[in-house]
């Protein structure tokens, strides 16, 4: 016992329980995670293709509120401040409104505009039934 010499006692063999034990805990746990896959399905979806380009981008029409209260339709001045029914504004707005419902229209006023001429601009907006109208900054 106490020398280094003996026979087969400090040697370990190939330990095959442990060994089966881990594998059945592998596979069990292959087992469960294979039950919890989410299952791919085909979308149905249109992928546009090399053909024309779609001619129905809306972009939106941007009109701006000056701090002396002029008005701009897409950058260009449609109205002076002392017109406060906004005539030409309206006739753009038709044309927009006729040629496509659905066209956005962006109010962006300076900082320092007059809240009456804001208040001209959404009136104009409103008369001629405009539908998505929003506020810029």
């Amino acid at each position: 016992m106490a020398g280094g010499g003996g026979g087969g006692e400090g040697e370990f063999g190939l330990q095959i329980a442990p060994m089966l034990d881990v594998m059945f805990v592998l596979l069990m746990f292959f087992m469960v995670m294979a039950g919890q896959q989410v299952k791919e399905a085909e979308l149905g979806v249109s992928v546009p293709g090399s053909g024309q380009p779609a001619s129905n981008v809306k972009i939106p029409v941007n009109i701006r509120i000056a701090p002396d209260g002029v008005v701009t339709f897409n950058d260009t001045p449609v109205d002076s401040r002392e017109d406060r029914e906004l005539p030409r504004l309206r006739a753009r707005l038709k044309g927009v409104i006729q040629e496509s419902a659905e066209s956005s229209v962006i109010i962006r006023p300076s900082d320092r505009a007059p809240y009456q001429r804001v208040v001209d601009v959404l009136n104009a907006c409103g008369a001629e039934r405009v539908k998505n109208l929003t506020f810029g900054g």
